[in-house]
């Protein structure tokens, strides 16, 4: 079961991370970019995190079509925690490295307005101060890896509940 959950979950964090890189590299950093680019990172996630259930019916196979659902919930969420974590190192990486100015450039968007307008800086301060550690790239790439982790959990429980078929578990 480990060689699957690592397998899968590799799988899964390169289909996210790779799409991101792809995603930047065609619509880019900027405003223009940014409805697309969360269009492509969330359904790159949803891709990823539905490998969930090819693995869990790849152990049922190998178990001679016994799952309980406590293994296929083992499976989802060893799954889904390499991915988050992978989606979180990313967006640490993305906005320390890739684009510093990330974190400006999206509020601006957001908010849609002009990081040269003269209210900016207030604003953007203001919002920095309001959201505390969830303004902080630490706290961006936690939000991230809780937003896939929870994607994963989802599907996880889901594959769990449709896939379970009872008899003797070999162990693995």
């Amino acid at each position: 079961m480990k060689k699957l959950i690592i397998k899968f979950g590799l799988i899964g964090a390169v289909l996210m991370v790779g799409l991101g890189f792809v995603s930047v590299s065609l619509v880019g950093s900027g405003p223009d970019g940014y409805s697309t680019g969360e269009i492509i990172g969330y359904t790159s996630i949803l891709v990823a995190m539905s490998l969930i259930v090819v693995a869990q019916i790849n152990y049922r196979k190998e178990q001679e079509g016994v799952l309980s659902f406590g293994e296929a919930f083992k499976i989802g969420l060893g799954i889904s925690s390499i991915g988050g974590l992978a989606f979180g190192l990313y967006n640490a990486i993305y906005v320390l490295w890739i684009d510093p100015d990330f974190m400006r450039n999206y509020f601006a968007y957001s908010e849609q307005i002009a990081v040269t307008d003269p209210g900016f800086e207030a604003r953007f301060r203001a919002y920095m101060d309001e959201h505390g550690i969830f303004a902080t790239t630490f706290g961006q790439s936690l939000l991230m890896f809780l937003t896939v982790f929870l994607i994963g959990f989802v599907i996880t429980i889901v594959g769990g509940l449709i896939l379970h078929r009872k008899g003797t578990l070999k162990t693995a």
